[in-house]
């Protein structure tokens, strides 16, 4: 039986109103008319012999038919994808390839820019986007296939492949006009207030999960999220405290205005990686993530 050539397009714009289950929405997505999704649908109900989408009065619903195939056009739409960058890659000079990464967490954007600056000497002829969000956020994306690969920071999942770039602490900071600045103090009892990162923030993450292990409440919580301004308010006005990874305090202004908090009882290792999706096709570039003098590169002072 000679195989049926498909049309990728009809087969993403059925795609899209499987998500949506509106035509319109659709057509936004699609840049083009509701009319012309309307007719494209059809167009494969007449080819495929089935029915996939259902007239619910002002609004449509695509058909139990039609969910069955949306899992099947996803992966078919992401294999086009994966072989045109694979496509690309072995181009090399005569194409150019673009690299989606996602910047997770306070540890990620600080090194971005070296990393960039490592990639673009390595590769020059590689062009890219950045995503910045929390380390959560970005690495669902990259296991979603929604983004190329990723620096983030916390607990890496074993089914996603990943490359150590460094270890790093987490401590307590104030700043310098603060009563505790040059103490030795103890989280036990502790009455100061503590500014804490958004929900997802891998920082955030592993301090809860030291203050349970340790068995410690804190008295005065503050979520300042990724408000870098409300905290700094804060310790300055209400002298409160802040929780930051070492890394990021020698390489981001805060090093200026804030000293470490001597607390011999916090102990909060956290590692930071590169992630990648699956059927990553920059091989050369996560060789490179691999080599030693990458390594020295991103992490000189």
């Amino acid at each position: 039986m000679q195989a049926k050539i498909l049309n990728l397009f009809k087969i993403k714009v059925l795609s899209e109103v499987c998500k949506t289950n509106s035509y319109r929405v659709a057509s936004k997505n699609l840049y083009i008319t509701p009319s012309a999704v309307s007719k494209i649908i059809k167009s494969l109900e007449i080819e495929w012999n089935l029915q996939l989408v259902r007239s619910t009065g002002n609004s449509i619903k695509v058909t139990a038919q039609a969910e069955q195939l949306a899992g099947f056009a996803a992966a078919l739409l992401q294999g086009n994808d994966d072989f045109t960058s694979q496509l690309a890659v072995l181009n090399g000079r005569n194409s150019t390839a673009t690299l989606q990464i996602g910047s997770g967490g306070s540890h990620s954007k600080i090194i971005m820019n070296g990393l960039l600056t490592s990639f673009l000497q390595s590769f020059p002829k590689l062009e890219y986007e950045v995503i910045t969000n929390n380390s959560a956020e970005i690495l669902r994306a990259v296991e979603r296939g929604e983004l190329d690969c990723g620096i983030v920071s916390g607990i890496v999942p074993e089914n996603v492949d990943q490359e150590l770039i460094y270890q790093d602490n987490i401590s307590l900071y104030a700043c310098r006009r603060h009563p505790l600045a040059f103490s030795i103090v103890s989280l036990k009892g502790f009455g100061y207030p503590v500014c804490l990162r958004e929900k997802g923030s891998s920082t955030r993450l592993y301090v809860e999960e030291f203050l349970a292990e340790k068995d410690i409440r804190l008295q005065n919580v503050k979520q300042t999220g990724k408000n870098d301004e409300l905290t700094d308010h804060l310790c300055k006005t209400q002298d409160a405290l802040q929780f930051i990874s070492d890394f990021y305090y020698r390489h981001s202004t805060w090093h200026k205005e804030y000293v470490k908090v001597q607390c011999p009882e916090i102990h909060i290792p956290i590692s930071v990686y590169f992630i990648s999706r699956k059927n990553f096709p920059f091989l050369k570039l996560k060789k490179h993530v691999r080599s030693i003098a990458f390594q020295e590169e991103i992490l000189a002072p």
